[in-house]
């Protein structure tokens, strides 16, 4: 049996309801919606639809946490028991889901760049490809992907957020606010685009213009995703840092960054993220750090993501656990020597500097933190993550030479 999706793309081994639940799915995964784990059941009630539990894989997957792969476990089993029935475009996703479930993310970029070519009106499938060039900081992808969207998404919801994103991240900054700016006049709730043109001030230094954008845009994020809200309102306080009121960005973290979902692995960055940078600013963030370091801890030797670990590191080191701090730094390096060589180069040439640096600054070894994180800063984009993510550790390496002596310790 197959059925058409709202793109008019089949969905082999789906009925009627299962195509309506897919087509939910479809919208509440571009405007990042709440109401993503409806799919769950959607794909628990089609057991023989592969696309619709490859989606229910990839959605747990994201998650980026070990529990994630765990309870991707069935979707990946029933959808591997059915991909060969489906048409060539649901198997190719299915073997991008397959790829990274192994962690082979290069080759689930690769597969989902070939699909979309053939099939850019999958516009799931294009923003499955740009998660993963984002992941694997692949920007030239990014927007290769995003470019595609046009060739049918033209004035579509959400379509236009995926541009200005991929723009942004390219330096195309004029071109990826006005694309920002049309997605909202589309669809006001486009948090991707709040987020995109949020870039691009935060980019250009316009730090109280980009406060009041996000102030502006707030009022649609309650129906959000606990990601985009806890992200976009990671954003609104980084103006306010940058603007120097560190004070109001220590509100928006008590507010609105930690404790809706602990567990959740970018809750744990981003709380990491922003207590690292109000320290770096001279703000006591007093026993803020002891909850984070708990959910650190238990992402020990999981090893997905190098900027994830990078983080989790940071946290275990600056909470006052130096000697598992320095036990996760030796797992990283073990992982790392055993990857293959596109792979091994991110953690190599970024991610293993990077931490030593990152380690010897939170034990105030500035001088062997200013070494260490002058080697990664060139290969950074290789971890991962955006442009404003990264700065977090050239902030840090211009602290450590300053507090190490200047200009002589950044030269070592």
């Amino acid at each position: 049996m197959s059925v058409k999706d709202c793109f008019d793309l089949p969905v082999t081994g789906a009925d009627a309801a299962a195509a309506a639940a897919y087509g939910a799915y479809v919208r509440e995964f571009l405007s990042y919606g709440a109401q993503l784990r409806d799919l769950f059941a959607a794909a628990d009630a089609a057991p023989d639809c592969a696309l619709v539990n490859a989606h229910a894989a990839a959605l747990h997957l994201a998650f980026e946490g070990a529990e994630g792969w765990r309870a991707a476990d069935p979707y990946l089993g029933r959808m591997r028991a059915c991909a060969e029935r489906g048409g060539e475009r649901e198997r190719l996703f299915c073997a991008a889901v397959e790829a990274w479930a192994a962690r082979r993310f290069r080759q689930a970029l690769a597969l989902l760049d070939e699909l979309t070519v053939r099939w850019p009106a999958d516009l799931c499938a294009l923003k499955w490809g740009q998660y993963h060039a984002f992941n694997l900081g692949d920007q030239t992808a990014l927007l290769r992907f995003a470019e595609r969207t046009r060739i049918v998404h033209e004035g579509a919801p959400y379509a236009h957020g995926m541009i200005a994103f991929a723009l942004e991240q390219n330096h195309r900054l004029e071109e990826a606010e006005a694309e920002g700016l049309r997605a909202v006049e589309i669809a006001i709730d486009d948090a991707w685009a709040h987020h995109a043109v949020a870039h691009v001030m935060e980019t250009e230094g316009r730090a109280r213009d980009g406060a009041r954008w996000l102030d502006r845009c707030a009022h649609t994020w309650e129906r959000k995703g606990v990601f985009i809200r806890d992200h976009n309102w990671w954003h609104a306080a980084l103006f306010r840092l940058g603007y120097g009121d560190p004070e109001a960005a220590l509100a928006i973290y008590d507010a609105r960054l930690w404790g809706l979902w602990p567990e959740f692995p970018q809750e744990q960055i981003g709380a990491v993220s922003m207590l690292w940078r109000l320290e770096l600013r001279g703000l006591d963030v007093g026993a803020r750090w002891a909850p984070v370091v708990e959910q650190a801890r238990a992402r020990a030797g999981e090893h997905l993501f190098p900027f994830h670990d990078l983080h989790y590191l940071y946290a275990l080191a600056r909470a006052g656990a130096p000697g598992e701090a320095a036990a996760f730094l030796a797992s990283m390096e073990r992982y790392a020597e055993g990857l293959p060589g596109p792979e091994q180069e991110a953690w190599r040439d970024a991610a293993i500097p990077c931490a030593r640096g990152a380690l010897a600054f939170a034990q105030d070894d500035y001088v062997a933190a200013a070494s260490h994180l002058a080697r990664a800063l060139p290969h950074l984009q290789k971890i991962g993550g955006s442009h404003a993510q990264r700065h977090l550790f050239i902030e840090c390496a211009e602290a450590a030479a300053a507090r190490a002596g200047g200009a002589r310790a950044w030269s070592r």
